[in-house]
């Protein structure tokens, strides 16, 4: 290789590199515990009720369903249970469609709450993106988050209390 075409591979990677370094510099992320700064909301302990009940409920009758369907499973059900079972899978869905509607009513107004504050401390602090904690953690989407200087939960709860 002669110094002209080192001189000319060394320029294009600087010059590649460059855009790169300039971006990552100023690209700011930030992670947010939602479930924390739900909790700390004015409101929210009815929310968290309804969800806790709604879990319990459902757990109690799927429970009644996974013992009726080994039952039909094993041969030994009647006909009464096989009536039984398809009721209880009724139920259970209905049940399921009414949480979820009573559970999107309350968890709406603290969404738009939660939302607002975020979008706040973001710009205020120049954040480029925020990701829920929990999401990225159950996703894999954020394998490695230096909370010391990522996390901005304490902020953000700060700002809902305002």
């Amino acid at each position: 290789m002669n110094a002209k075409t080192a001189l000319l591979a060394l320029g294009a990677t600087a010059a590649l590199a460059a855009p790169a370094s300039a971006q990552a510099a100023s690209t700011k992320i930030g992670i947010v515990n939602v479930d924390t700064v739900i909790a700390a909301l004015p409101g929210a302990s009815n929310y968290a009720s309804l969800r806790k009940k709604a879990d319990a409920d459902l757990a109690a009758q799927a429970k009644k369903i996974s013992d009726l369907q080994a039952k039909v499973a094993s041969g030994k059900a009647t006909s009464a249970d096989q009536t039984t079972l398809k009721n209880a899978i009724t139920a259970y869905n209905t049940s399921n469609a009414n949480y979820q509607k009573q559970i999107q009513s309350q968890f709406s107004p603290l969404a738009k709450k939660v939302d607002a504050a975020i979008s706040a401390v973001a710009k205020a602090n120049g954040y480029a993106m925020i990701f829920d904690y929990a999401v990225a953690q159950r996703s894999g989407l954020v394998i490695y988050a230096n909370t010391a200087s990522t996390d901005i939960t304490s902020l953000v709860v700060k700002q809902v209390k305002k």
